[in-house]
């Protein structure tokens, strides 16, 4: 009873792992395929609403617009490259579901042997 109730659980939980990789390397990949289509706008963040720079000093919006101007052409480099980052994704995902898969199963081994050391101790 107990080893088909611990595999059980190490099964399930390889399912829900699997999944979950699955799921997560799906949205991963195609947000990475669509950066690139926000690599060609221009960037929007040159200017602040003015519903907050009322509420900041000019000290603060001189700082930011400064800030923003070091930083956005990084970010567009790093738009422009994040598309073709999806290359070893794939391969990623895989490593970090096998090695997920021999966590579970290293645990479910462990358990069963705990089980069956117990029981030969009991016996």
């Amino acid at each position: 009873m107990f080893f088909a109730l611990t595999w059980f659980l190490a099964l399930t939980l390889l399912a829900i792992w699997s999944v979950t990789v699955w799921v997560l390397h799906a949205l991963v990949l195609w947000s990475l395929t669509q950066v690139g289509a926000l690599a060609d706008q221009p960037p929007h963040m040159e200017a602040l609403p003015e519903w907050i720079t009322i509420w900041l000093p000019p000290d603060w919006m001189v700082a930011f617009k400064a800030i923003t101007a070091a930083v956005l052409p990084v970010v567009d480099s790093a738009l422009s490259v994040l598309p073709s980052a999806a290359n070893w994704l794939t391969p990623l995902a895989w490593v970090s579901w096998g090695m997920g898969l021999v966590i579970l199963l290293g645990g479910g081994l462990a358990v069963t042997a705990l089980i069956s050391m117990t029981r030969r101790a009991a016996a």
